[in-house]
């Protein structure tokens, strides 16, 4: 490295960018994507509450727990899945999703901001991140789940299907929101 910074003088300041570009994007990602994991799970578990529809597990309907309970049970098995309050199931549940959230947050706000920009619009970044969340609706719920995962689908039909399309649609939008006003604040 001394040898390049000779012949090149920027070298250094140039890798230093890059670490704070790294840090700003996981730390921007991680918000985005943890205020958008709440968003998403909100709806889910308002719409279960709301519509009492009737599970891939008998005897259980969608309920205010059901989309939580239902995250630990794509790993754990059916036993996981209630349609009351569990409390490890739901702290299982609520830590997952939140996981997966920040994570897929870093890796939607790396995407945005190699397409839009380090400091893209409000709009450009909701359009870009709705995309994004029907994108992993369609990888994550639909082929990984679905289609690998589960053969009883307790995840898809914890909450009235359709809802699964908004919530990804919201997670996105939230995430390229919260990204954009975050990244646009910054002196950069």
């Amino acid at each position: 490295m001394g040898a390049q910074a000779a012949h090149y003088p920027h070298f250094d300041r140039h890798e230093a960018s890059v670490r704070l570009a790294g840090s700003t994007l996981l730390r921007v990602g991680a918000i985005a994507g943890l205020l958008g994991g709440v968003m998403m799970a909100m709806w889910q578990m308002v719409v279960g509450a709301i519509a009492q529809d009737p599970t891939a597990v008998a005897g259980i309907h969608t309920s205010f727990w059901t989309a939580v309970t239902s995250i630990p049970s794509v790993v754990f098995g059916q036993s996981w899945f209630h349609g009351s309050f569990e409390f490890w199931a739901v702290f299982l549940g609520l830590m997952g999703h939140m996981m997966n959230s920040m994570m897929l947050g870093v890796i939607g706000v790396g995407l945005a901001t190699t397409l839009l920009g380090k400091r893209p619009s409000i709009v450009k970044a909701m359009a870009f991140g709705t995309m994004f969340g029907l994108v992993l609706e369609v990888a994550i719920v639909n082929g990984l789940v679905n289609g690998v995962l589960q053969s009883v689908h307790t995840l898809y039909t914890s909450t009235p299907e359709w809802s699964w399309w908004v919530a990804h649609g919201l997670f996105g939008a939230t995430v390229g929101m919260v990204a954009a006003t975050l990244l646009r604040r910054r002196n950069a």
